[in-house]
C-alpha cells in the first residue's frame, strides 16, 4: 500500500506543473506562433487575428488542464469538453461550412466564399472520435479502480 506523504505530493505536483509548462510551450508554439511568424499579420484581417488568438487560447488553457489532470476521471472530463470546444468553436467560425472573406483591393472590394464543409466534417470528426476515446478511457480509470485488490497482512 501506497503511503501519501507530503514529501511525494510535491513531487508528483512539481513533475505534473512542469510538464504542463512545457506542454503549453509547445501548444502555443504550434497553434499561435507559428502560424503568425509564417503568414504577416499585416495580410490578414483582423477578424480572423483575433479569432487565431482566442483558438491559441483555447488550446492552451486546455493543453495546461490536461496535463494537470492527467490520469484522472476529471482529466476526462477535460478532454470530453474540450472536444466539444473545439467543435462548438470550428462551427461558429466557419458559419456551418462557408468561409467567406471580404478584402479591399484598389478600390474595388473582393468577396471571397470557400465551402469549407468537409473539412469541418474531419474536423468534428476528429473529436467526436476523442470525445469517445475519453469516454473510454474514463471508464477504464473507474474499472481499474473498483478492481483493485489490496492484499495485506492485516485483517
Amino acid at each position: 500500500m501506497v503511503k501519501i506523504t507530503s514529501e511525494l505530493i510535491v513531487k508528483e505536483g512539481l513533475y505534473r506543473i512542469l510538464k504542463a509548462a512545457i506542454w503549453g510551450s509547445i501548444t502555443f508554439f504550434i497553434v499561435y506562433y507559428l502560424p503568425t511568424m509564417l503568414y504577416p499579420r499585416d495580410l490578414l484581417p483582423v477578424e480572423y487575428l483575433t479569432d487565431i488568438t482566442d483558438f491559441a487560447a483555447i488550446s492552451v488553457a486546455f493543453t495546461v488542464i490536461g496535463q494537470l489532470l492527467s490520469g484522472t476521471v476529471i482529466g476526462c472530463g477535460f478532454g470530453i469538453a474540450r472536444a466539444l470546444v473545439i467543435i462548438f468553436f470550428f462551427f461558429t467560425i466557419a458559419d456551418g461550412g462557408i468561409f467567406s472573406l471580404t478584402m479591399p483591393i484598389m478600390e474595388m472590394d473582393v468577396h471571397f466564399s470557400v465551402d469549407v464543409s468537409t473539412i469541418l466534417l474531419m474536423i468534428v470528426s476528429v473529436n467526436l472520435l476523442d470525445i469517445a476515446r475519453n469516454l473510454l478511457q474514463a471508464i477504464t480509470l473507474l474499472t481499474q479502480k473498483e478492481t483493485t485488490i489490496v492484499l495485506s497482512e492485516e485483517i
